[in-house]
């Protein structure tokens, strides 16, 4: 039996609305009642994980920031909290700023950046959601010392592909960090050996469970890990190459509740 499962929010759980299908939702319930732990594992910060625990319900610690922090976004403490130093944080913003480059640093207390689009997005958000669940931004202008704001994860956003590689190529170089795309036009800077798959193995073994009663459902790259470490591992249909060639099964995809047809097929017995 499948005793812990994890699942992957954007492009995997969300639709192409960033909603959750009441399939889903329906789902997970099924999988809870059966004794399956429900475990979110995202990239999202837990500034962006609030509404999304409160809709399903989820009490129990989730994996944010890809595996750089174990956590829930409504409790003060972490379980788990990896963050990067005053050195890399310098040399991240550095580059960014130099190339014009969107970057958004994700700390426990706030989201912080420049305006952008990705951040409107969110703001926009907030004007729909109840104060416990907006997400709190604060411009890097406002911030001193930003270099010692220790964060768990550095987004980057950048839609030019050329522009994108050249710094994928810049990070990849660097000492002491973890480097993967999270979408096409995003890369995250995370501590080093920080991953989704890392987090998913410390908490089963918190749980006494082994890779056989883990299944994992993702779609990008930064899933990957996870789904290397779980014994049932699901790609949605539109997953990334890397994706599909570790994963045990495909599903449908995200826009099709593909979630909710891996759960019923692979996980309830």
């Amino acid at each position: 039996m499948i005793k812990l499962l994890a699942i992957d929010l954007d492009g995997t759980l969300l639709n192409g609305f960033h909603e959750i299908s009441t399939e889903n939702k329906a789902a997970i319930k099924r999988a809870q009642k059966q004794g399956t732990k429900v475990v979110i594992a995202t990239g999202r910060p837990e500034q962006l994980c609030k509404s999304i625990v409160k809709e399903l319900q989820i009490n129990d610690d989730i994996i944010m920031s890809n595996g750089g922090v174990i956590g829930h976004p409504f409790k003060t403490e972490a379980v788990l909290s990896r963050t990067l130093n005053e050195v890399i944080v310098q040399e991240v913003v550095d580059y960014c700023e130099k190339n014009s480059i969107i970057y958004l640093i994700y700390t426990a207390a706030a989201i912080i950046s420049r305006p952008n689009f990705r951040v409107g997005f969110f703001q926009n958000r907030n004007k729909n959601l109840p104060e416990d669940e907006k997400v709190v931004f604060q411009d890097v202008e406002t911030v001193e010392n930003l270099y010692q704001v220790k964060p768990n994860k550095i987004l980057i956003v950048e839609e030019n592909i050329e522009k994108l590689k050249k710094a994928k190529l810049f990070f990849e170089n660097m000492k002491n960090v973890s480097i993967v795309q999270s979408q096409r036009t995003f890369i995250d800077v995370s501590p080093d050996n920080v991953s989704k798959g890392t987090a998913l193995k410390a908490y089963a073994e918190y749980l006494g469970l082994n890779q056989d009663e883990v299944a994992a459902i993702g779609d990008h790259d930064n899933d990957v890990a996870m789904l290397k470490y779980a014994g049932t591992a699901i790609a949605m249909e539109n997953a990334t190459l890397d994706c599909l060639k570790v994963a045990n099964y495909v599903t449908l995809s995200n826009n099709s509740n593909g979630v909710a047809y891996a759960i019923n097929k692979y996980v309830i017995k």
